[in-house]
């Protein structure tokens, strides 16, 4: 019998994202809109459809109040991820994606989130604790809402790797560098990210690799640093790799990370090699950039670009 992959995808700070398609857009100007597309979002919730869509049960834990967060809970049923709330006092924030049809450029608009009352990350952390005892791999990504510690992460990844579960993070600044030491079984900033924590440069392949193992030194036991049309490199205790993704016309780049790591996550549960992992993320992070909608991944277009991935030892 087939094991089925079991992910909670962890989402301190949600979102309902619109995806807004404008004929050309134009800065300081009136611009009319072709199209209008507001979806559950927020990075975890990008990571919940993308694994879902690859075969995995996902649970999807995250902060939600107000008419948006019940919004964005059902648009995460919608997606067949079971949703746990919280539920906060303040509202679930709105991000906004402008998409220019004429140029293909993409402009983010992202909210900085509600504030969290200390009782309502208490029940979150509770909440987490919970889910721990069923859930082997935690995938915990985006960004901090207000009234929230730097540390809140670094907590919740000492409690999973307390709990024997495999604990993945995607997050940035003082969030991701207090996390380290907690040891995350994985990391995935991109370059600039990478760039910030340890105050270098990275503008080769040989840099990239020696920045993933500065930062391994750090506690994280993989780092994947995603390096944009230059695909990403994967160092682990006895391996480095490079990946390089296949040339497709993508509609929207947005997702495409988290959908990136919603395939390692999966291949991960699903006792694949690391060779085997990245080439699953690859391809998921390429067809997210074919998606109607940030992490509304086809399986039958990952499986059609695997074999078109690239992975080289580095």
């Amino acid at each position: 019998m087939k094991i089925v992959p079991r992910l909670l995808c962890v989402s301190a700070n949600p979102a309902i994202d619109r995806r807004m398609v404008l004929p050309n857009f134009c800065s300081g100007a009136v611009n009319r809109a072709s199209s209008v597309d507001p979806a559950a979002g927020g990075k975890a919730a990008h990571v919940a459809f993308a694994a879902t869509a690859l075969g995995a049960d996902v649970r999807w834990l995250a902060f939600l109040g107000g008419p948006e967060g019940e919004s964005c809970r059902q648009g995460i049923a919608a997606r067949g991820v079971e949703p746990l709330s919280v539920q906060i006092a303040a509202r679930t924030r709105t991000n906004l994606e402008l998409i220019d049809e004429s140029s293909g450029e993409i402009t983010e608009v992202l909210e900085p989130g509600p504030s969290i009352r200390e009782e309502e990350q208490a029940e979150f952390l509770r909440r987490f604790d919970e889910e721990l005892k069923s859930h082997p791999v935690v995938v915990v990504s985006g960004s901090l809402p207000g009234g929230v510690r730097a540390s809140f992460y670094r907590e919740m990844i000492t409690r999973a790797k307390n709990a024997d579960c495999i604990a993945m993070l995607d997050t940035s600044g003082e969030a991701l560098s207090q996390s380290l030491a907690a040891a995350p079984d994985l990391i995935k900033p991109n370059r600039d990210e990478a760039a910030a924590l340890l105050g270098i440069q990275i503008s080769s392949i040989a840099q990239a690799v020696q920045a993933a193992r500065s930062l391994r030194q750090r506690g994280p036991s993989v780092v994947i640093l995603s390096l944009g049309s230059e695909g990403a490199v994967a160092v682990g205790d006895s391996y480095a790799l490079q990946a390089r993704a296949p040339v497709v016309n993508a509609i929207s780049t947005v997702g495409s990370g988290d959908s990136f790591l919603a395939g390692w996550a999966v291949g991960l549960a699903s006792a694949m090699d690391p060779d085997a992992c990245l080439r699953l993320a690859i391809a998921s992070g390429t067809a997210n950039c074919l998606a109607s909608s940030p992490g509304v991944i086809s399986n039958d277009e990952v499986q059609r670009l695997l074999e078109q991935v690239e992975i080289s030892r580095v």
